[in-house]
């Protein structure tokens, strides 16, 4: 890594990066006060400045001088900045700093203020201190194995220990300036070709799905906004039905609708626009990688002209599952199709050495090799397996490699703070299946429970929520049953299988081998929680998983609600099986036809008929009043029990206060007023 002694040194290549358009990265290793003065000192002159988890001491705020805490950073995304300085001195979230670095304009930089070189992985982070490290023996294995890919032309160091502050000229950094991008302002020759081709189908009301796919930086949103612009100045003329634009999250649209004015953004909510399917002339999916497979098939089968816009194995990490799987669904639905994309960056040239370290170092470009299933033995019976965990990933890169482009196979979102998770969680294991020495599948496992009654209670009773856990927290908080958190457990975080040897047998022998450790071990039960789709729920269902609850709303990211899932092994644990099932099976009849509506009704069916398959006899009345209990003197959890409530109240008010209390199911007021005729049926002496 060139490593520099004095700031100076970092004056000329950063005059040569703003020359050529490109962006570099200063690490400044020191005690946290002097690395703050450092990076006040480069940007004293600079406009457009971005402060991530430093808080503004100046006297004088900058105008263009904006702070923010690392959970901002996607409010932040579409910003152009100078420079970005990142404080890791307290914790350092990988993704924010990809995704922040994107923020950076040409001839700029990404500094980032860290402890001495040496100390820093020993540093005791927000982030260790979540993974339940201890103070006295903190050591991250990401943060050791991050600083060997330092050895890049884009990153200077600057290290305390050799620092000469006497060499600084502080008036050289006035004389900098960034890449004024004009072409900000209008769409770029590679933008204007997607447009015209977007806007003459559009013309033409030609059946396609257009798959508009771009590294970060390229303007995708950018390029949307400006081609609903141009129908919007057309569409005057026409008696065509909207264009509709749908997201995960309407916050990540302000591009698209900066560009898009004065013509309005008519959005849909994922779960409003697959509910009511209105009428559209266009659908434009912004993050379409971010939605789950069995939701585009159905937009796509239902629209004849769509638009899915996704980031091309970005900094945020949608994932190749959306790449390999969507094309085949296409195909196979009879549809035509076309693959669209942008090469030229908007915000740097190309060719830039800070987009080029944060993707090879954060491992954004790492790919499985193509293996033909031909080349694989048509049976099961020739897998082998292995487990690893991440202080042993850290010092196998060839290993990390493979694991995580595996991971990235997922449809669901891979990010590099997910890197860091798997490096650093001391409870996290990754259990590995290889066929002919190739690495097939992988399964992630977290280890969860074996929390003491005391704060299982505590949880139940929602006074307490610790970090990790998450199945074992659902299970205990929301479902109402501590003995979750009291069990120990593992919980099945994400499976992976190649796609050539999906549907083969490869991922239920990967789960029956997880279910036969977890039994040497002593573990009471398996488990997992994910975006409630057929599909996969199938797959659990298959492999002996049994139905454990489902969430009341939808996740952000997919649209879908969350469902939990277990699998028993000791015999307490088919106890709670048992009744956890006849449990949800209360809690969906009641609700079905208020808080499980938008819910696909395949989905509530297939988990249904599994409970009632599932359940053991009626919960006993000891069981009931403990659930009673916990709606009457809990601070959450507060749905799970309604129907039990409801079942037990003779007076026909009080059934129709508690259906009120059901359909606004947030109302405080409301909340109160039903747990105290809750405590009335477990106390009948409470008198308020």
């Amino acid at each position: 890594m060139p490593t520099i002694t004095a700031l100076s040194e970092f004056h000329q290549p950063l005059l040569i990066a703003q020359k050529t358009g490109h962006r570099l990265m200063l690490v400044v290793a020191m005690e946290e006060a002097s690395g703050l003065s450092i990076a006040k000192q480069i940007t004293r002159f600079a406009s457009a400045c971005l402060w991530v988890d430093v808080l503004n001491t100046t006297t004088v705020p900058v105008p263009e001088h904006h702070y923010i805490s690392t959970n901002q950073t996607k409010q932040h995304l579409g910003t152009s900045n100078q420079y970005v300085i990142y404080n890791a001195h307290k914790g350092f979230n990988a993704s924010a700093l990809c995704a922040l670095s994107g923020t950076v304009v040409g001839g700029g930089a990404l500094i980032l203020l860290v402890p001495a070189i040496a100390q820093w992985h020993h540093l005791f982070d927000s982030q260790l201190q979540a993974y339940g490290h201890l103070k006295s023996g903190a050591h991250s294995y990401f943060i050791k194995w991050w600083q060997q890919h330092w050895e890049h032309c884009a990153v200077h160091v600057l290290e305390g220990s050799a620092y000469n502050h006497k060499r600084d000229d502080h008036n050289i950094w006035q004389q900098l300036d960034y890449y004024k991008a004009a072409n900000l302002l209008h769409p770029t020759q590679d933008q204007k070709a997607v447009i015209d081709k977007l806007l003459s189908s559009y013309q033409q009301s030609i059946n396609t799905v257009f798959n508009l796919s771009a590294h970060r930086g390229r303007g995708k949103s950018a390029c949307l906004g400006w081609l609903i612009k141009a129908i919007s100045t057309q569409s005057k003329k026409t008696q065509q039905a909207p264009v509709i634009v749908t997201a995960p999250s309407k916050k990540a649209l302000s591009t698209l609708s900066a560009t898009a004015t004065p013509a309005l953004v008519n959005f849909y909510a994922l779960d409003a626009l697959l509910t009511q399917l209105p009428k559209a002339s266009l659908v434009i999916v912004d993050e379409a990688a971010s939605v789950p497979l069995s939701q585009l098939t159905k937009l796509i089968q239902h629209y004849d002209l769509v638009v899915l816009s996704s980031t091309q194995d970005g900094y945020e990490g949608s994932g190749q599952g959306y790449r390999l799987k969507l094309p085949r669904i296409i195909e196979s639905l009879g549809l035509t199709s076309e693959s669209l994309t942008l090469t030229q960056p908007m915000r740097w040239h190309a060719n830039d050495p800070l987009e080029d370290f944060i993707r090879s170092s954060f491992l954004c470009d790492v790919r499985l090799p193509n293996i033909e299933q031909q080349s694989f033995i048509d049976s099961t019976s020739s897998l082998t397996y292995s487990h690893t965990c991440g202080e042993e990933l850290a010092q196998d890169s060839r290993l990390l490699k493979q694991v995580y482009a595996l991971l990235m196979l997922a449809h669901y979102q891979t990010t590099p703070q997910d890197l860091r998770l798997l490096l650093d969680h001391p409870k996290q294991k990754l259990y590995l299946c290889y066929q002919g020495g190739c690495l097939v599948a992988l399964a992630w496992v977290s280890q969860e429970g074996a929390l003491d009654a005391d704060l299982a209670e505590q949880i139940a009773l929602g006074k307490r929520r610790i970090q990790g856990h998450l199945l074992a927290q659902i299970l205990t908080q929301q479902a109402g049953f501590p003995e979750s958190c009291e069990m120990h457990s593992w919980r099945i975080q994400r499976i992976v299988v190649l796609p050539q040897l999906q549907n083969t047998g490869v991922g239920a022998a990967l789960l029956n081998h997880v279910y036969t450790l977890a039994q040497e071990a002593n573990i009471d039960f398996l488990g997992t929680s994910f975006s409630a789709s057929v599909d996969t729920l199938r797959f659990w269902l298959a492999n002996q998983y049994i139905p454990a609850w489902l969430g009341l709303r939808a996740d952000a990211a997919t649209g879908l609600n969350s469902v939990q899932l277990i699998r028993p092994i000791s015999i307490n644990a088919h106890t709670l099986a048992g009744n956890l099932s006849h449990h949800l099976y209360g809690y969906l009849s009641f609700g079905k036809d208020f808080w499980f509506r938008s819910i696909d009704k395949k989905v509530l069916l297939t988990i249904a008929t599994n409970c009632e398959k599932n359940t053991t006899p009626a919960l006993d009345q000891m069981q009931k009043k403990r659930l009673l209990k916990l709606l009457a003197l809990g601070q959450a959890g507060f749905s799970g029990g309604l129907y039990l409530l409801y079942q037990q109240l003779k007076d026909a008010k009080d059934k129709q206060e508690v259906l009120h209390a059901a359909h606004n199911n947030t109302h405080k007021g409301l909340q109160k007023s039903v747990r105290r005729l809750a405590l009335l049926q477990v106390e009948p002496s409470y008198n308020q």
